[in-house]
């Protein structure tokens, strides 16, 4: 089990696989993606009984796998993925053994992500996206498209 720890020191800039974690969280709000925040979001309880507030919700994505409803906990130096919330109606499935973990979607058998084993955690292989998108859109008209050429 992860000590979790709320404070302002640096944050762990790993995503980790926790058995005992109920909800995706994360302390770091640059990671997610179309965020949205919340006036009264809860909180989440952690394992020495003290509380975190849940300030909103995002998605973490590699660009390739994508994780929905994470939520930003104000001060939390670690991000968290629930191993229940991956698996229970998602078609995905977690395997562990002493080297690591892969996340595997049950039917063509591909591996989404994987993570080694540090000590008693998972780190997950996630290298998110940090940032807003980058949005370009190009429009190319030939010549002869008049309705589309203005001189």
């Amino acid at each position: 089990m992860l000590k979790l720890v709320l404070s302002d020191k640096k944050f762990d800039d790993e995503w980790y696989i926790d058995s005992d974690c109920s909800r995706y969280m994360t302390g770091r709000k640059e990671e997610l993606r179309e965020f949205r925040s919340l006036k009264d979001g809860g909180c989440v309880k952690y394992g020495n009984n003290s509380f975190g507030k849940i300030k909103g919700y995002g998605m973490i994505t590699n660009g390739e796998f994508s994780i929905r409803k994470v939520a930003y906990v104000e001060g939390l130096q670690h991000s968290l993925i629930s191993v229940s919330q991956i698996v229970v109606g998602t078609g995905l499935k977690v395997s562990f053994d002493d080297e690591g973990s892969e996340i595997i979607e049950k039917n063509t058998k591909k591996v989404q992500l994987k993570s080694q084993r540090k000590g008693e955690m998972y780190a997950l292989n996630l290298n998110p996206i940090k940032g807003k998108p980058t949005i370009c859109l190009l429009a190319i008209a030939k010549s002869d498209e008049s309705w589309l050429w203005h001189r």
